[in-house]
């Protein structure tokens, strides 16, 4: 993984930071939200009770806050990233230099986070063609 980050997400990271005391490994800036990725088991600790500390960056930082939990299983990832949905079944297979999920939700899932499933399937794995059921 060879991400550059530029200034204004570094200084979204540092305020994330400051509030949450989580350090992210990632922020991604899409739309109107900021995306921040952070370590296995610390979603909870950084969204706070009840939500609060999304509520102080929010108004901080004037977007909506997304806090995703990385893994290095693709498939792992994507169910964090679906989270309260399930998921039913997931695989990935592989063909010549090209990587494909295949996976099954329970529940429907909104445009965003299909959007948001490719963009980090394609910044951490690689993976460009992904089919949800």
């Amino acid at each position: 993984m060879n991400i550059k980050l530029d200034s204004d997400t570094l200084s979204a990271m540092r305020v994330f930071s400051d509030i949450t005391n989580v350090t992210p490994r990632d922020c991604i800036v899409n739309e109107d939200r900021l995306i921040f990725v952070v370590n296995q088991g610390q979603a909870g600790l950084a969204i706070g009770k009840n939500g609060v500390k999304m509520k102080v960056l929010h108004e901080m930082l004037k977007k909506e806050i997304v806090v995703v939990e990385y893994a290095d299983d693709p498939i792992k990832l994507l169910e964090n990233v679906i989270r309260p949905n399930k998921l039913l079944s997931g695989y990935m297979t592989s063909q010549d230099d090209s990587r494909k999920v295949n996976v099954e939700i329970e529940g429907k899932i909104n445009s965003y986070k299909i959007k948001l499933i490719r963009l980090l399937m394609q910044r951490y794995f690689n993976i460009l063609s992904i089919n949800i059921k």
